[in-house]
């Protein structure tokens, strides 16, 4: 508003001003008299244009708040504990031999199949080393052939002297014979000499077959004795053959067993996956010189993980393999996976009075991670019961309350107004408690703007506001 100069009030002189300063007064006194009451019938007319709701007995306004019927439905008896999950099968790759590393195949995260190939080596072992050892290997194969021969030569000689041995007894059989008779022809020509029977020349024919008889079996016995010498020669030659024998076998066996490692060597110069899954990380570069037993990566199978699960000895009466189990993200609180308990041990752990239970889920779209940290909740059973949102849930020390909405007559007139409950709840499901008393199925729970209400605060259905 602007204000008129009034030349009353502003004089040309300063001494006139001072007498009219009564007046002046008086004046500026009525001008904000008049402007008061005018900004306050403004302010007065622009409240009564935007004035909220009241109660029927005009009381506070009614707050805005939004209802949920409270309804029957499906509850479970759980239990939560936390634990972190398991790949079903995790596998580290170490190299089978050393070498440099010249390829690496695959990136960490990638999906491989089993026998992928992941990392090319060339080895140190070279592909003449390997051929010198073959070339040893046929040498000590000539070497051992030779020995065999030489076996088989003293056999046959063992055999020749034993036919021998054998020939020369018989002859001496046979020579023994030979001089038997002889000494009894000698005899009798002897006695048949001395009596005068036969002539001179007679015994002394008898004497020289004796001796040509003696003599012939001395030969044999002899030759007998030099049989039985060359076959004690052979019998040592083949039993050297043979010691020379084993030594060869020994060392081609040798021989063979380094060419076999050296060829195995020349063909693990990759890398490969022993199963399908998922690579891990991998610290290897191209270049590397990686020896036997250093892991260059990991094979992570997950398409199952397994969650390990102590569950407390006071309820092992309810344990029983297949009870569903529940992965809850620790930080939103949703439902990850759903699987069963498919192991529990047969012993307690005298550590923490535990029992090992083990729970495997399905991981199909991946998002499951192993070694995740993870809350599990084992349904012991489920049936029907009420469950109440946690934004509807407020707390006066250990005391849990819910508003509900009532509808209330007041000087004849109804209203809806919010009533404070107490409430008794169990575990939180989700983003529910599990009701154990306090409210019955029917009623209008109040789910926003519960920290400004008082019990009996009168309320307004937001349902109703496009009405109202």
């Amino acid at each position: 508003m602007t204000i008129a100069a009034n030349p009353y009030i502003f004089g040309e002189s300063l001494t006139g001003y001072m007498q009219n300063s009564k007046n002046l007064t008086k004046n500026l006194t009525k001008y904000y008299l008049c402007c008061a009451v005018i900004l306050s019938s403004a302010i007065i007319s622009g409240c009564g244009a935007n004035k909220p709701s009241t109660n029927a007995a005009g009381g506070p306004p009614a707050a805005l708040v939004k209802l949920q019927r409270v309804e029957t439905s499906t509850v479970e008896n759980s239990t939560e504990f936390v634990g972190t999950l398991e790949a079903k099968q995790r596998v580290s790759l170490k190299p089978q031999i050393s070498g440099r590393i010249v390829q690496v195949t695959v990136a960490q995260g990638n999906f491989v199949k089993q026998g992928t190939p992941i990392i090319q080596l060339r080895p140190e072992r070279s592909r003449a080393s390997v051929d010198a050892a073959i070339a040893s290997v046929n040498s000590q194969r000539g070497t051992l052939e030779n020995a065999v021969a030489q076996v088989r030569a003293n056999e046959a000689e063992i055999k020749q002297r034993t036919a021998e041995i054998k020939r020369y007894q018989a002859d001496i059989v046979n020579r023994n014979s030979d001089v038997e008779l002889a000494n009894i022809n000698y005899k009798r020509s002897e006695e048949l000499a001395k009596a005068g029977a036969v002539a001179r020349q007679n015994l002394d024919e008898r004497r020289a077959q004796r001796n040509s008889a003696i003599a012939a079996r001395e030969a044999a016995i002899q030759s007998l004795a030099s049989a039985q010498s060359a076959l004690q020669q052979a019998q040592s030659q083949w039993r050297g053959a043979v010691a020379l024998v084993k030594q060869n076998e020994s060392q081609l066996k040798r021989a063979q067993a380094e060419t076999a490692v050296q060829v195995e060597d020349l063909s693990y110069n990759r890398v490969v996956a022993p199963v399908s899954g998922v690579v891990g990380d991998v610290p290897v570069r191209v270049g590397d010189l990686v020896n036997v037993g250093d892991s260059v990566t990991s094979i992570i199978q997950n398409d199952e993980l397994d969650l390990r699960i102590p569950v407390p000895t006071n309820l092992s009466g309810q344990l029983r393999r297949g009870l569903a189990v529940a992965l809850i993200d620790p930080n939103s609180g949703t439902q990850l996976s759903r699987g069963s308990i498919n192991f529990i041990a047969p012993q307690v752990s005298s550590g923490d009075q535990a029992i090992l239970t083990k729970a495997r889920f399905p991981n199909n779209d991946q998002k499951l991670r192993d070694g995740q940290f993870v809350r599990a909740r084992i349904i012991w059973s489920q049936g029907a019961g009420v469950k109440v949102p946690a934004v509807a849930v407020s707390r006066i020390g250990a005391q849990d309350f819910v508003f509900v909405a009532e509808s209330e007559t007041k000087n004849g007139k109804s209203q809806m107004v919010a009533r404070q409950k107490p409430v008794k709840l169990g575990v939180m499901q989700g983003q529910d408690y599990q009701l154990v008393s306090g409210i019955q199925p029917g009623e209008n729970l109040i789910v926003s703007g519960i920290q400004s209400l008082t019990n009996g605060a009168p309320i307004r259905p937001a349902s109703q506001t496009a009405s109202l």
